[in-house]
């Protein structure tokens, strides 16, 4: 494996697809809840990329893919039918850009895993192009635990891990606590997360007693 997988701030970043149809539409509504400025370069559009054309969402070059297009762009995405427009992209393109090309992923720099998104939980997962379908059964199973969880039990682990963060404790007594806290009890007894809470707070109003 060569690529890092890692999370991107691409909010408000330039980012171009070459490709107006069925492909280019399923990326671009996979990266719109991420806020970048998206242009699609293609002669024609998927109905529903007219909608978000109309609605100002994205912005369209009516016309074939030029080299120019890709200039001080962030992320490329080459969506076409055509195989050699595909290439022309990624040949225009600039060794420090990130490119996806949809029939080509041993030659793309990035490649859009199966995400999932709730509570400030993201789960994304990648097969690198082997096999997106068992990509998605894996970040359904996932997505499947998440959907248990109560929303307070996450709410809970930001704040503990704020106050230990923030407390006056000893490498160990974080490790110790951030361990804790992930223990099944806590998942859905309010009652067990409010003591846990109560003895964080203890501790960290009172450093004193980490000395103990």
């Amino acid at each position: 494996m060569t690529m890092l997988p890692m999370m991107v701030n691409i909010r408000n970043k330039k980012v171009i697809v070459i490709g107006g149809g069925k492909i280019a539409a399923k990326r671009i509504e996979s990266l719109l809840r991420f806020q970048p400025n998206i242009t699609v370069v293609s002669p024609v559009l998927e109905e529903r990329l007219h909608d978000l054309v109309k609605s100002d969402v994205i912005e369209h070059i009516a016309r074939s893919f030029h080299k120019s297009d890709v200039l001080g762009t962030f992320l490329v995405i080459a969506a076409t039918d055509d195989t050699a427009v595909n290439q022309r992209v990624k040949e225009s393109c600039q060794t420090n850009q990130l490119i996806n090309i949809v029939d080509d992923p041993a030659n793309s720099s990035f490649h859009f895993p199966a995400i999932y998104e709730k509570n400030e939980i993201t789960i994304a997962v990648t097969t690198s192009g082997i096999s997106p379908m068992l990509a998605k059964n894996l970040r359904d199973e996932f997505a499947a635990i998440v959907d248990g969880m109560d929303p307070e039990y996450l709410l809970f682990l930001k704040e503990v891990r704020h106050l230990v963060k923030e407390g006056q404790f000893t490498k160990e007594q974080k490790r110790i606590l951030l361990k804790e806290c992930l223990e099944e009890w806590y998942h859905s007894n309010s009652i067990q997360r409010s003591i846990f809470m109560d003895k964080i707070l203890d501790l960290y109003y009172h450093p004193q007693k980490n000395k103990r």
